[in-house]
């Protein structure tokens, strides 16, 4: 008796936007790969082999300084795809890019995509308003580590992991806390203990969950609506080129 079942849903934003056909053709070329946790998928001047599109779990784009200290610059979840270089015409990314919430991805080779976009149509569209999202998230990280406080900071990156986290509650570690907020332990430790102490989070043995979501957006810098906003504004996008 033939299976009757439905293919699973697509959960990757991006590659849902896409029309049926356009899918079905890529979908050959798409592998099943987990994302462990810490896994570095890229080191900054890499070679781009392939791209990334995340059905769950989250990744964390670093600049890595001369003194080997990484500053992180971007987050990428199921909203969009690992390797954004290659739609633009380049080869070699300038980040690394780490795995900071585990999860899975489909994959694809770049030279598949590279095909795939050489045809125009509905992948370019998707993707060149993706990267401008992205462009924005990474512009407005630039300006809010200059601008706002480790607090309003903490807050912000809480909620964008929190975004794509399973539930209320998600590993985290001081020491990840804050490389990626470019601060010292004791900094991320004081912020954290503040947030605590005000019954926004609990943070006990590197977990942290979210008690009260509302009044952590409203301790957030106002970065954090203003790429959520832009995300959405690319979203849209993607489904109108995609009809």
């Amino acid at each position: 008796m033939p299976n009757q079942s439905r293919p699973p849903p697509i959960r990757n934003q991006l590659l849902a936007a896409l029309p049926g056909n356009v899918y079905k053709r890529l979908l050959p070329q798409l592998e099943a790969v987990p994302l462990p946790f810490m896994k570095v998928l890229y080191e900054s001047g890499d070679a781009i082999e392939h791209a990334y599109f995340p059905d769950e779990g989250l990744i964390s784009l670093l600049v890595v300084m001369g003194d080997e200290t990484p500053r992180e610059v971007g987050l990428i979840g199921q909203e969009g795809m690992l390797g954004i270089a290659v739609a633009l015409g380049m080869s070699a990314t300038p980040t690394r890019a780490l795995v900071q919430m585990p999860g899975s991805a489909v994959r694809m080779k770049a030279g598949a995509l590279r095909e795939e976009l050489g045809r125009g149509g509905a992948l370019q569209n998707v993707l060149q308003a993706y990267a401008h999202a992205l462009f924005t998230q990474v512009t407005q990280s630039a300006a809010c580590v200059s601008t706002h406080a480790v607090g309003e900071r903490l807050s912000r990156w809480l909620l964008m992991t929190h975004d794509h986290a399973p539930g209320d509650g998600f590993e985290m570690k001081h020491e990840f806390m804050a490389m990626m907020l470019g601060v010292t332990r004791s900094v991320v430790t004081r912020a954290a203990g503040r947030l605590q102490k005000e019954e926004m989070i609990r943070y006990t043995r590197g977990q942290v969950t979210i008690l009260d979501r509302g009044r952590l957006e409203a301790a957030a810098c106002e970065c954090y609506g203003a790429v959520k906003a832009e995300y959405a504004r690319s979203a849209s996008a993607s489904r109108l080129s995609s009809t």
